[in-house]
């Protein structure tokens, strides 16, 4: 038996705009590297959670946005509210991707400093639950 999944995963469709708009000198993923491979700054996105509404047609899948640097907690901080930003237009103008779109932005959990695991570096991260959908179908 064959599965057909309509719903992408939240990352398939954050992540391709997150690179374009931040740009070759930010690294962004949804895992971090090995030490030898880690570079930063570093932006990560992982699914926390959510609520599958239906699970063809439209999903709110809450999301981990962290930045981690080691220039300085104000260049992270600014780094988080820059990839923060860019999520929010996607959902404001209504940026449609080839794996779907967004539209919802519920931030739950504001900017947050915590300790970094990775030395020299800082760590700031917020929630958002994210409402998803799926390509639009002709």
């Amino acid at each position: 038996m064959a599965v057909t999944r309509r719903m992408p995963r939240v990352q398939a469709v954050v992540l391709p705009v997150l690179r374009d708009s931040l740009g070759p000198d930010v690294k962004v993923g949804s895992w971090v590297e090995g030490v030898d491979l880690r570079e930063m700054p570093l932006i990560n996105v992982r699914r926390l959670g959510g609520v599958a509404l239906d699970i063809d047609q439209m999903d709110r899948a809450t999301i981990e946005l962290t930045a981690y640097g080691n220039e300085g907690l104000v260049q992270t901080e600014n780094l988080l509210l820059d990839a923060r930003q860019v999520i929010w237009d996607m959902v404001d103008r209504q940026v449609v991707t080839p794996k779907g779109y967004l539209h919802s932005f519920r931030e739950t959990m504001g900017p947050t400093q915590f300790d970094s695991p990775y030395d020299g570096t800082w760590r700031i991260q917020c929630l958002i639950q994210l409402g998803l959908r799926p390509p639009r179908t002709s």
